[in-house]
């Protein structure tokens, strides 16, 4: 057996079976409980205009929303709902303020089709193709008797990850903290209900900008960048992604694509460069798949760092010896289907992949057939280098290569054009 696979291996072996799992046995049952997702399709809307798409539960005190969406007819998205009675309104935003004004085509929908959590069987692959699909006509015109008011100002005040919209931190976040990234790979219902899924930044978002998308890994966050992207700040927004690791790569880069269209969308960026380490890459490719045709050609570089384009054998082995397996494992498995969309991608009209990986188990260390976390044949998967503009090897470690000098001067190089593969820089 490979070293890294009997390293992985004694690691599940000697942490799994204690606290770990039993945290995260109780927070996916938790997770299971309470909630699930709403598939759903908008078959109808006027023109071009967005639709606005809000999921408000019952309470005592009236309808209290739970989530809300921009989703464009035609295409299909999903949705979390919480468990209970459940109504949800979808408009057309014709004058794209975010805000409903009576007239506008819309329909509410009582009791909308769910496909609870607690009905899936959790121990095989979810396949969320298979879940039943709500589909949403809108009336030609509507009167609805609620205020539908999806504007950035009023979504954070409805807290969760809404609140977290182009919320504007520093690095040293307490979000950002050891416990929560071991809470978002551990109990990832729990971080999902006490943080949420954030996209971040670090100076207050402006419309027209330049800007720098960072996606972490798993068991990680966003500081990790923090020294590769300091240079760019002068000329650059930045933003930062924040995730629970534990989750599925299918909801997790959903999520990241809706928040990217979002921003585009809203304040009209008209060059996005996307900077992923590890498993973010995975996440961000997701997303670049996903993403709106229209807004894509925005995306001007997307640039990997060690990322298992192939998969990992850590999440076989964690599926089949763990006693609890956590959802992210069944998309970092070879082979599996979440890896299997990747392999589609095409890059042909952009944006440009460069792709760095590491290949040492030390900064300047020997060539390995791995970087201490993944091996080089991973990261340098067939259908990955196919989709490239440029390839680069580091000699570091997996997390080394985020702060090696040759990444830094090579990042420097791409983001002044990156349409061609550049020179390797003296480092």
């Amino acid at each position: 057996m490979p070293r890294i696979l009997i390293i992985i291996l004694a690691s599940l072996l000697t942490l799994l079976p204690g606290c770990m799992v039993r945290d995260l046995k109780q927070d996916l049952q938790t997770v299971q409980h309470q909630y699930g997702y709403l598939k759903a399709r908008v078959v109808s809307s006027p023109g071009d205009a967005n639709v606005l798409v809000g999921i408000f539960r019952h309470s005592d005190n009236g309808l209290v929303q739970t989530g809300a969406s921009s989703v464009v007819a035609g295409e299909e998205f999903l949705m979390l709902a919480s468990v209970g009675q459940n109504t949800l309104f979808a408009f057309a935003d014709l004058n794209d303020d975010s805000k409903y004004q009576t007239g506008e085509p819309g329909v509410r929908i009582d009791t909308p089709l769910i496909n609870w959590l607690q009905d899936v069987d959790t121990t095989v692959q979810p396949d969320f193709s298979a879940l039943r699909e709500q589909v949403i006509e809108l009336n030609a015109t509507s009167n609805f008797d609620i205020e539908l008011d999806f504007t950035i100002a009023s979504q954070r005040q409805h807290g969760g990850s809404t609140a977290n919209f182009l919320k504007v931190v520093s690095w040293d976040d307490p979000r950002f903290s050891a416990e929560n990234i071991r809470l978002g790979m551990w109990e990832p219902g729990h971080f999902f209900e006490q943080i949420g899924f954030g996209l971040y930044s670090l100076q207050e978002f402006k419309p027209h900008q330049k800007t720098i998308l960072l996606v972490h890994g798993l068991n990680d966050s966003p500081p990790v960048f923090q020294h590769l992207v300091e240079p760019f700040l002068a000329d650059y927004q930045i933003l930062l992604f924040h995730f629970p690791s534990g989750l599925s790569l299918d909801f997790t880069s959903y999520a990241l694509t809706k928040a990217v269209e979002e921003v585009l969308h809203q304040f009209d960026i008209q060059q996005l460069d996307v900077i992923a380490h590890s498993m973010g890459g995975l996440v961000s490719q997701g997303m670049l798949n996903a993403l709106n045709p229209r807004l894509r050609p925005r995306i001007r570089n997307y640039v990997t760092m060690s990322t298992p384009f192939a998969g990992h054998a850590g999440a076989e082995l964690g599926i089949k010896w763990a006693p609890t397996i956590a959802p992210v494992w069944w998309s970092m498995v070879p082979n599996s289907r979440y890896i299997q969309s990747l392999e589609k991608s095409d890059f042909s009209a952009g944006p440009n992949h460069h792709l760095l990986f590491s290949f040492a188990h030390e900064a300047g260390g020997d060539s390995q057939p791995d970087d201490g976390v993944v091996t080089v044949k991973s990261e340098l998967a067939y259908p990955a280098q196919r989709n490239t503009t440029g390839v680069y090897g580091i000699a570091d470690n997996h997390a080394g290569i985020v702060n090696n000098a040759c990444t830094a001067q090579l990042l420097r190089l791409i983001l002044e054009d990156g349409s061609s593969r550049v020179t390797f820089p003296t480092c």
